[in-house]
């Protein structure tokens, strides 16, 4: 990357996270870059280190945009190795650069698997996962890959593979749950980018609704990502009488449109939407009487109430991720990311198991169950690698950005969520 200086992390401007967004599978991510001496494993490693595959996109468009998705797991690895490693072998990541593309995982697999390397962190993209999957699962490795679509969590067609995280379609249906459930809204609009993670959110949102209301949303409009302005879409949502949106973007962008378009007509129902929008360079695109009623989904464990604090743990662990982030807003993205905790899982197991053995790692995984993760409880089967439940997966405040009470990723929990 031309503009970072080697081994300090150049952090982007907010507004520049506005412009420098992706989609992967639903989960948007704005960050600032990380500088290569962070990621110097290849270079450390010795016989008796545990290699992982670090595969992210360290050059081109992408990326800035995916450097800071990593910093859960490079402090994973720093707590880890400060107090001996897994079984006396200190964690390495040796480092792939993926490009973000999808046609370069099969040949990052084949180079990771010749240098005996069994364990894959990344990489990230719905579609760079599914591809990477296609190589790593025949050749029986291990895999954390950051990917939202239920499908990269079924084992029976990626057994090695585990999902430490909120899919689309737990979005979906929490989002919709919550809006008639809570705010006992019955005239639902939809409105959604043109994109995989867009199609499955939508989707799970409009079959809770259905079952909850016995009817379909009032109206459901699309956009393509390439969509300039989207005053004809929400004029549709605002003329079929909708009392409340559900907004599946994961392009700041849009999410701006959206929402100054909203404030222009003068129609600020209460909406509800992807994570992507705790991103606080919102605030500076958006009027804060926009985001007064709109809320994300989140996990529970980041979340307050008036009565209710977040664990001193959390709050531990969002100090050092804000240490790697180096950019104020992207916080909740990384707070939301697998690494951290599949990375002490696999401490866990390996430590469980007494083998580093790719059979023995499974078998010990499989068996998880109602593990302590810094974003609820994990647990897996042989037959499901989808890890998180919806007990752990609530709706908080975009607005309580600017209270006083938020620290780095924690925000106000819904009221009755």
């Amino acid at each position: 990357m031309a503009d970072q200086a080697p081994g300090f992390p150049q952090p982007l401007s907010r507004r520049k996270l506005l412009t420098s967004s992706m989609t992967h599978g639903g989960a948007f991510v704005a960050a600032a870059a990380i500088g290569p001496t962070l990621f110097s494993g290849r270079a450390l490693a010795q016989s008796g280190d545990l290699r992982v595959g670090w595969v992210r996109a360290t050059t081109g468009r992408l990326a800035s945009s995916y450097a800071a998705i990593y910093a859960g797991g490079l402090v994973a690895i720093e707590e880890i190795n400060a107090k001996g490693g897994i079984m006396g072998r200190k964690i390495v990541a040796v480092e792939e650069d993926d490009e973000g593309s999808p046609a370069k995982q099969p040949a990052i697999v084949r180079k990771l698997k010749s240098d005996n390397i069994d364990i894959i962190v990344g990489p990230a993209g719905a579609s760079q996962v599914l591809s990477s999957l296609a190589s790593s699962t025949p050749a029986k490795m291990i895999q954390c890959g950051l990917a939202s679509p239920q499908t990269v969590g079924d084992a029976t067609k990626y057994p090695y593979n585990y999902l430490l995280g909120l899919t689309n379609e737990q979005e979906g249906a929490r989002a919709a749950a919550y809006m008639v459930e809570q705010l006992k809204i019955r005239k639902i609009g939809i409105l959604y980018e043109s994109t995989p993670f867009g199609e499955s959110a939508q989707l799970a949102s409009r079959e809770t609704i259905k079952k909850l209301t016995g009817q379909d949303a009032t109206a459901v409009q699309t956009y393509a990502m390439t969509a300039s302005d989207l005053s004809a879409q929400l004029g549709n949502l605002q003329k079929a009488g909708c009392e409340g949106l559900i907004i599946w973007m994961a392009n700041n962008v849009h999410v701006g449109m959206a929402f100054n378009g909203m404030e222009r007509m003068n129609w600020l129902v209460p909406s509800i939407g992807h994570y992507t929008l705790f991103n606080d360079a919102l605030f500076d695109i958006v009027p804060a009487s926009a985001m007064k009623n709109v809320y994300a989904i989140f996990f529970k464990n980041w979340t307050y109430t008036d009565t209710q604090k977040v664990s001193d743990r959390h709050l531990s662990l969002a100090k050092k991720l804000q240490g790697y982030a180096y950019t104020k807003g992207t916080e909740p993205f990384v707070a939301a990311m697998p690494q951290y905790d599949f990375l002490y899982l696999l401490k866990q197991v390996v430590e469980q198991e007494k083998s580093f053995d790719v059979e023995a790692i499974k078998r010990g995984m499989d068996n998880v169950k109602n593990y302590d993760a810094i974003i609820g409880k994990i647990s897996f089967s042989p037959t499901n690698h989808c890890g998180i439940s919806m007990d752990d997966i609530t709706l908080a405040s975009v607005a309580s950005a600017k209270d006083p009470r938020s620290f780095v990723a924690t925000r106000l929990r819904a009221p009755g969520a």
